[in-house]
């Protein structure tokens, strides 16, 4: 075990010495070597872009949404859009506008999305009560499910899927 550990401190060394000291790099270095390598000199450098920029990007998707877990979402998703277009966006300077705008548009749309669901999940809720309140319930109940259990799949699913 004690090992393993001195092997991956080694590796970790390595790849510092390949990649430098990432906190002198500029935004566009970084982003430069993350897409151009594929190894541990590009994830770390990509840490160096996060370790930067996080704080700011996390603050903004808190201020953006209020829920911790939303922000959180909302901040891996900014950073998930970071490492897609890496290989395409040219940056000179610093990253920190661009993360920003990234930041509040993806907040913005986690929000309405969340309150898209939620407004779907009432209007669920109360057409379930709406369905429970108007019918009285009797004795096919068992009947009816046991004759959906005997229905081959293809056609029990969407009798399940829609009326139950």
């Amino acid at each position: 075990m004690a090992h393993d550990s001195q092997y991956s401190s080694g590796r970790q060394l390595h790849a510092l010495f390949r990649v430098g000291a990432v906190g002198r790099l500029t935004d566009a270095e970084l982003l430069e070597r993350f897409a151009a390598r594929g190894d541990e000199a590009a994830d770390l450098a990509f840490a160096a872009l996060v370790e930067r920029h996080g704080p700011m990007v996390l603050r903004t998707c808190r201020q953006a949404l209020g829920d911790a877990s939303d922000a959180e979402d909302a901040f891996q998703a900014t950073f998930l859009v970071l490492a897609r277009r890496a290989h395409s966006f040219r940056v000179r300077g610093s990253l920190a506008a661009w993360l920003h705008e990234v930041a509040r548009r993806t907040a913005s749309r986690l929000r309405a999305a969340s309150a898209r669901r939620r407004r779907h999940e009432r209007g669920a809720a109360r057409r379930a009560e709406a369905t429970v309140e108007g019918r009285e319930y009797d004795d096919l109940g068992p009947a009816l499910h046991e004759e959906l259990g005997r229905l081959p799949a293809r056609y029990r699913v969407p009798l399940v899927l829609c009326y139950l």
